[in-house]
């Protein structure tokens, strides 16, 4: 028990060297335990402080093996659950100027942080402690079936200077009439590297989630991102008789009808003016063209103006004091997608009912010819169970949550592939296939719809890309018209998101398009490996994001990418990217390699945001065919 430091009144620290904790103490809805009593007991391998309260109790597990340090959790004695239980509150972290935060879902902010004052970092899942190296301390839960698990850092009001540490486990007031309540085991592990530390915790969630096996990564065309609400059954032939011309020597996977198709958000089965014999007849062209047919539906969605909210109000999700919950108001000119919706309400899955003509939906939907399907807008059905009113309550959100997805999966089947897209990450692991991690990219560098979110996001969330599921960055960009981005910064993001290692899809007329952009388009096709890129300075900051894909044939694709606003001249050793010899070094372009000879380090002057694709081999024979399998 050396890691651990128990003291007479209940407080306790945790010694992993550098990282650790000190003057920790359990809270619940956000304040200190006001424990009646505590008691400790101690073993050779664990040791227990029971907190009485005036109603139940608190206890608390201490344990250490294998330079493993755990925390359990139980609730005893009370008839309804705490809104939240801080299983460490008030802890004074050591060691540490860094975090590691961990968003919530899509677009969140994941990646490293400096812990500066006024600021409040909340982290999902896994949190990690850095100082000024690569070491770490990480903190997770492999659990995420019933409970959000969530740690906040912030200043600490004592000490100026100073942060306090927090993790919780959001349990919502749900029933327990008596009966104990275990919570999920907090580990924390110490790692010589972050992003192994992370990758480790990333797989021990997979493997108690029951992650979904991997799968080629997508590889996808979708009509949101050029044509938007605007396709429809003329327009979708225009553009498979367009494809059908293209001379491709690897043809798409999945062509997928994005939003737009259904009079109201809720009623995805009836006709409308863009399909009026709804999506069947769409399917079958798709599948005809030679493509598998793809979806997109926003399951928790009901605009108010639909046939579901007109004939089911009552299947409408409603807070605490009965009013529907809108997340959508759109009074003025502008409306979603082009329906006449004022208001967007959320589903109450709760409802019998409304759970019943949820799975009917994506039965119809599957038996009509569906193959893939993305979920979008899924964080609407999440919802911490104290905060709204249920038809049937009982359980947590995760729970709730958790149910919808175990149905989808039923009813869409397990070889069909699913996009999860602003979703919750940690629940969602065991359903997905594939997971939007950055915000909506645009046709402009700047600006709310720009590729900045998407970039850090990227490196933030690479732990879990092929963990997880492969993590989808949104589409790339391809197109020479309609479009503010320049060249390099069109080439520079499509090399970037293809050398990933998960989905590569587009919403571009690819039949339009100039001949140099359909060639990027299959030079960063993605191989049917499953190999995923590293991010070998992922803790040094203000350099150029760097990215290493190891290839089959056992050589290297480096990609050397400025995303800042200068020009920069970057040296980077072999070394700082895990390589131990000189090897052959080849700068690769679309249209051929240059030779630079052996080499021990790249040297490399970029524009603002350009980027420089390298192939590293034993072997002196240049690379050609896509970037990714560099024959």
């Amino acid at each position: 028990m050396e890691m651990w430091t128990i003291r007479s009144d209940g407080s306790f620290d945790l010694n992993m060297e550098p990282f650790g904790f000190t003057e920790a103490y359990p809270g619940i809805d956000g304040l200190p335990l006001r424990a009646t009593s505590v008691s400790i007991h101690r073993t050779t391998q664990l040791t227990t402080i029971t907190y009485a309260l005036a109603t139940g109790s608190i206890e608390i597990g201490l344990a250490c093996a294998d330079n493993v340090a755990t925390l359990d959790a139980t609730v005893r004695g009370m008839d309804v659950a705490p809104r939240s239980v801080k299983v460490i509150g008030g802890a004074r972290p050591t060691g540490a100027s860094r975090c590691f935060k961990q968003a919530h879902g899509m677009g969140g902010g994941s990646g490293l942080l400096d812990l500066k004052r006024g600021q409040t970092v909340e982290s999902f899942g896994i949190t990690a402690l850095l100082g000024t190296g690569s070491q770490a301390l990480v903190i997770f839960s492999t659990d995420h079936t019933r409970f959000q698990q969530r740690c906040h850092i912030r200043d600490s009001h004592a000490e100026p200077g100073a942060f306090c540490l927090s993790a919780a486990f959001d349990t919502e007031g749900i029933p327990l009439a008596g009966t104990q309540l275990i919570l999920p085991t907090l580990r924390f592990q110490t790692t010589t590297d972050i992003a192994t530390g992370l990758r480790q915790a990333a797989e021990s969630i997979s493997a108690f989630m029951k992650a979904r096996p991997p799968r080629p990564a997508s590889y996808h065309w979708c009509s949101w991102y050029y044509l938007y609400q605007n396709l429809d059954m003329k327009i979708l032939r225009e553009y498979l008789d367009g494809f059908a011309r293209l001379a491709m020597d690897r043809p798409l996977d999945y062509f997928q009808i994005d939003a737009g198709y259904a009079p109201s958000c809720g009623d995805w089965l009836l006709p409308s003016t863009r399909f009026p014999d709804t999506l069947k007849p769409a399917f079958e062209m798709i599948r005809k063209a030679g493509y598998r047919p793809a979806v997109w539906i926003g399951p928790f969605m009901v605009g108010n103006r639909s046939q579901l909210f007109k004939e089911h109000p009552d299947w409408i999700l409603r807070d605490r004091q009965g009013r529907e919950i809108s997340y959508w108001r759109h009074y003025g000119e502008q409306r979603v997608w082009g329906y006449r919706d004022e208001e967007t309400y959320i589903l109450d899955t709760s409802h019998p009912e409304a759970f019943a003509y949820l799975r009917q939906v994506f039965r119809s939907l599957r038996q009509w010819g569906a193959e893939m399907f993305k979920t979008d807008f899924m964080s609407w059905g999440l919802h911490d169970s104290t905060q709204v009113r249920r038809y049937t309550p009982g359980k947590t959100g995760v729970e709730y949550f958790r149910d919808v997805l175990q149905m989808i999966r039923e009813e869409i089947g397990q070889e069909t592939f699913w996009l999860g897209c602003i979703a919750p990450y940690m629940p969602f692991v065991g359903y997905a296939d594939a997971m939007r991690i950055g915000g909506d990219v645009g046709a402009s560098w700047q600006g709310g719809f720009g590729p900045q979110n998407m970039l850090q996001e990227t490196v933030g969330s690479q732990h879990f890309n092929n963990v997880f599921w492969q993590n989808d960055p949104d589409v790339i960009l391809l197109r020479n018209f309609h479009i503010d981005l320049n060249e390099d910064e069109i080439v520079s993001l499509a090399l970037w998101q293809a050398l990933m290692g998960g989905v590569v899809a587009t919403s571009d007329p690819l039949h339009e398009i100039s001949d140099s952009r359909r060639a990027l388009w299959q030079f960063i096709q993605p191989s049917r490996d499953r190999e995923t890129a590293v991010l070998p300075l992922l803790t040094q900051q203000n350099r150029c994001l760097v990215g290493v894909r190891t290839l089959p044939s056992g050589d290297h694709c480096v990609l050397v990418f400025n995303p800042s606003d200068r020009p920069v001249l970057e040296r980077i050793r072999f070394e700082e990217l895990g390589m131990k010899e000189p090897l052959f070094g080849f700068a690769r372009q679309l249209a051929g390699s240059t030779r630079l000879g052996r080499l021990d380090e790249l040297l490399v002057t970029l524009r603002p945001h350009a980027s420089q694709l390298f192939h590293l081999s034993y072997r002196d024979e240049a690379p050609c065919g896509p970037m990714l399998v560099g024959q």
